[in-house]
Parts: C-alpha cells; sequence; structure tokens
C-alpha cells in the first residue's frame, strides 16, 4: 500500500510517499525492542486524508486488551491547542481583540502581582489575548520556574501563583492558556466543556474528547505510570486510571482526555488550515496568523530553565535558540535530519503524547504513551524513529 500527497511547493508539484502499515510496523516493533513501554500509539497523516497507525501493547497494563487509536489518554497541554483555537473564534467573531486590556474582563487575573528578586510589585502592563496564546503574561508554572516551585501560597489569595515577569516583555511556560479559557468562559457565557462541543469537538466529530469522561467511555481511559522521584527508576503504574470526581473547573491549559484518533482529526484540519470534510472550525486567514512569530525578538528557549526530574518540565531539545511561538504552539525553525521542514509548528502533553504539523510537507503526526517524567526518551526517540519513517519515502 501506498499513498502518496501532492503539494505544491514554490509552484512546483513535489511527492510525498508514505510506507506501507505493514513496512512501518515491522520497523517499529523493532524499535519496541528496547523499550520498556507497555503501550504506544503513534499516526501520521498528509493533507489528503491518508494516514498510518501504528499501535503496540496494552491499553490497562495488567490486563489483555490491546491498545487502539480509539482508547483514552491524558493529553494535558495538547489541550492548549483547542483553548487556543475556541479563542480565536471568538476574535474572528470580534468578540474580543488580540491586544485588547483584559483588565476589566478578568481582573482576578490583573490583579495579580509579580514576583521579582523576592518581593510582590504591581504590575504595570495591562495582559492581553496574545500575551496569554504566546506566554508572555508573566504566568509560569511552578514545573517550569525555581521561585514559583518555592513560592509559599500558604496566606495567598489568587487564583493563581505570582506573574514573573511585566507582560509582553519574555516568555515563560505556564498557565497563561489557563486564563485564555477562563476568558472564553466569560465571553461566550458557557464552559469550556459546552463551548468545546459546540464549536470545535462536536462539528469535528470529535466525540472521545472530553475533560468530563462519560461514564459509558470510562473503560477506555489507558494505564499511566511514573518513574519515580528522580525520573529514573523502573516504570510502575499508576492507580488513578479512572477519575473519581467531576472537573467543575476546567483547565485550558491541560484538562482534556482524548483519543489518538480524534486528535488525529484536529491535526487533520489544522493541516487544512481550520477546515475538515466541509467543516470550518477557523477562517484560513486567522489560522495563518497563528502560525507567525508572534513574538519578535523574545527567545523561547533557555537553557537555565528549572524542571523537576521527576515529573516536568524539561524542554531540553524540544525547545531551540532559533524556536518561537505563534498563537497556539511552538514553532521549530530548523530541518531535522530525518526529513521534516523548518516552520513546523508542535507541542506536547505532560504524560508523553506529542504532536507537529510540518505545512511544507503536507504532514502531521502524533504520539501518544502515558509516564512521568515528560520529555522522556522513551517516547521523544521512538517518536523520531516514526517519523524517520514516514518521511523516507519522500521524493
Amino acid at each position: 500500500m501506498i499513498f502518496s500527497t501532492f503539494l505544491k511547493v514554490n509552484g512546483q508539484e513535489s511527492t510525498h510517499v508514505f510506507p506501507s502499515q505493514e513496512q512501518v510496523a515491522k520497523l517499529m516493533n523493532e524499535a519496541m525492542k528496547s523499550s520498556d513501554l507497555p503501550a504506544v500509539v503513534a499516526i501520521a497523516i498528509n493533507n489528503r486524508g491518508q494516514r498510518v497507525t501504528y499501535t503496540y501493547g496494552k491499553a490497562i497494563w495488567k490486563e489483555n486488551r490491546y491498545v487502539t487509536p480509539q482508547h483514552i489518554f491524558r493529553i494535558y497541554s495538547m489541550t492548549k491547542l483547542v483553548t487556543s483555537i475556541a479563542a480565536m473564534q471568538l476574535v474572528e467573531k470580534k468578540l474580543i481583540g488580540l491586544d485588547d486590556d483584559l483588565s476589566k474582563l478578568l481582573p482576578e487575573m490583573a490583579a495579580i502581582p509579580i514576583l521579582s528578586d523576592g518581593k510582590l510589585i504591581q504590575p504595570k502592563n495591562p495582559i492581553t489575548l496574545r500575551h496569554l496564546l504566546t506566554h508572555t503574561s508573566g504566568f509560569g508554572y511552578s514545573a517550569t520556574d525555581e521561585a514559583l516551585s518555592k513560592f509559599d501560597r500558604s496566606k495567598w489569595d489568587f487564583k493563581d501563583l505570582p506573574r514573573r515577569f511585566e507582560s509582553g516583555t519574555r516568555f515563560l511556560y505556564g498557565s497563561s492558556t489557563d486564563w485564555a479559557g477562563r476568558l472564553v468562559e466569560k465571553i461566550s457565557n458557557m464552559s469550556l466543556e459546552e463551548y468545546f462541543r459546540k464549536n470545535i469537538t462536536g462539528p469535528l466529530k470529535m466525540n472521545r474528547t472530553w475533560f468530563n469522561v462519560p461514564d459509558s467511555l470510562k473503560s477506555w481511559i489507558v494505564s499511566r505510570g511514573w518513574r519515580g522521584e528522580d525520573g529514573k527508576q523502573p516504570l510502575s503504574e499508576q492507580p488513578d486510571r479512572i477519575p473519581v470526581k467531576p472537573i467543575t473547573e476546567y483547565s485550558g491549559g491541560g484538562g482534556l482526555f482524548s483519543t489518538p484518533d480524534d486528535y488525529a482529526r484536529l491535526l487533520q484540519c489544522m493541516l487544512n488550515y481550520g477546515t475538515l470534510n466541509g467543516v470550518k472550525i477557523l477562517k484560513k486567514e486567522t489560522f495563518l496568523e497563528m502560525n507567525k512569530n508572534q513574538i519578535g525578538d523574545i527567545s523561547v528557549f533557555n537553557a537555565e530553565a528549572y524542571f523537576n526530574p521527576g515529573t516536568c518540565c524539561n524542554l531540553n531539545g524540544i525547545t531551540l535558540p532559533s524556536s518561537k511561538w505563534g498563537l497556539a504552539w511552538m514553532i521549530d525553525n530548523d530541518d531535522k535530519p530525518f526529513g521534516r521542514k523548518a516552520g513546523t509548528v508542535l507541542w506536547g502533553g505532560l504524560f508523553n503524547t506529542y504532536y507537529y504539523i510540518d505545512y511544507k510537507s503536507g504532514i502531521a503526526a502524533s504520539i501518544y504513551t502515558q509516564h512521568l517524567p515528560f520529555n522522556h526518551p522513551q517516547t521523544t526517540k521512538l517518536f523520531e524513529r516514526f517519523s524517520e519513517l514516514i518521511y523516507s519515502g519522500r521524493q
């Protein structure tokens, strides 16, 4: 079986050929011989809706059900793409501007002070939606900033940790997209669950993508595990596979469950500039704006960034000195040896799920595993091997 994609590059038609399912499975199975991962799903698609899928292992590690693209994974920060799309839909409708001051809409956000040199100071610059979508608002995570990791919240009355700098001056990966989600809820008068179902996941038939997985689907949630406090111990399964309590505060930065099939539909829509099977969730011009560098000379790369070795967020090898950020994702400005082109957009989720969209090649790919710490080579090297295979047929 050979899949061909015909692209227009600089006015010339080029061809991309996917290897067969059988060839990919054979070579990926060889790669899995040196892996300790109990389960993997990887999917590559092209801009004509064709795809190659690889699955390996057990959905529930101690049982005999094999994992499929229909199984449900915690996708954590891959939620950010969906929230960013939601926010840009509101921009399209002129319900909010990218550079509007959000102080009146989100006063609880605007009131949060900046932690600088151990002191709390009042911010001077307003926060805008552009700042939130590009992680230049000053909000971080305790897993991405050492000062925030040590901050005492025992007498802290705000809904988030302190900001770390004036908006628009630096980049810090963190809770900005959670605030963007709250903005969507405020403007739309809907919860994120309701908004996504009405405007994104519902129209795209992503029927297994939820903050609160319906009872009828909970048996499809896969196992997850971790490697101890130092991230170097043997992989062990965590006991909380199925959530016990429903979510009432929705995290636009990391709260979704989804399936490889569902997320592949979203990537297919993004690869086609916001449209899938006649369903348009974004205008093409909006989508093109999301893919542009939105942070100017600000650097995403921080060689001395803080992270917890047992959990998150080691970005080494993901962010590079040339990396930039759009309105939903990181922009990789370096070609990759296996064939991925500069200009590819990408991101991932805490428990080692990752995606990228290479517009120049007409390819999107994603991989789904469930283990800590983030950016673990057992998944990232496997994804690179999968990518090598997908690009190997290029002509």
